[in-house]
């Protein structure tokens, strides 16, 4: 019987100082906000160079596994459980990539609501400035997504509004409704006003890409 042969791949040095130094937070059990040891003493601990260590520490950063601060070295932070690329790359986006992140954001509001809708939780209806309708719906949102176990909901509405905020995407987007008409809505369990006014982007949204109503797709757009 012969015996087969495989090279394992062997990882970069960069990849294996990074598991590393997550297993050195991990066995050290340190928390968000701790300090790490400076290079030289990561190096030393590692027996790796120090230019191997600051250039995995620079990807943790990027990573949000770490947090580096002018003067003050570099501390253990969280990451969260999605990554943007653009927001770690800072690219631009055209309007067609930012309606699909708007789209899974919506997603995830609507999770969030009709989730907490069944939940019976409590809300304030006070009403709002009206000023800026995004900014004090991602609030309500961020008020109500707390309030569930799975925080995933919450963390990716976050990161895609953040990514939306930063291109003025909302600038161009109209709610069909205040938002404290959306509330009261809640309020008195209202799904059908809560999904109709999901349902009102979803149709923009298909206005644009050239899709029917029936899910066909317009060729002559």
């Amino acid at each position: 019987m012969s015996k087969k042969y495989q090279l394992e791949t062997v990882p970069r040095m960069f990849e294996e100082v990074i598991r590393q130094i997550i297993f050195y937070i991990q066995d050290e059990e340190l928390k968000k906000g701790d300090k790490l040891p400076p290079e030289r003493k990561l190096s030393e601990l590692l027996e790796v160079s120090r230019s191997s260590v600051r250039e995995g520490l620079r990807i943790l950063e990027l990573l949000k596994y770490l947090e580096s601060r002018q003067g003050g070295g570099t501390f253990v932070s969280e990451p969260p459980p999605f990554l943007i690329p653009m927001t770690i790359t800072q690219n631009q986006a055209d309007s067609k990539e930012l309606t699909k992140y708007f789209d899974i954001a919506l997603m995830n509001a609507e999770k969030i609501i009709i989730t907490t809708l069944k939940q019976d939780t409590s809300i304030s209806l006070q009403s709002g400035k009206n000023e800026d309708f995004w900014k004090e719906f991602s609030v309500w949102i961020n008020e109500l997504g707390k309030k569930l176990s799975n925080e995933y909901y919450l963390s990716l509405w976050n990161n895609i509004y953040v990514l939306l905020t930063n291109h003025h995407f909302f600038q161009t987007v109209t709610s069909p409704l205040k938002l404290d008409d959306l509330k009261i809505a809640f309020y008195k369990k209202d799904r059908q006003t809560l999904q109709e006014f999901f349902q009102s982007f979803q149709e923009q949204s298909n206005s644009v890409d050239g899709i029917n109503e029936d899910g066909s797709y317009d060729e002559h757009r």
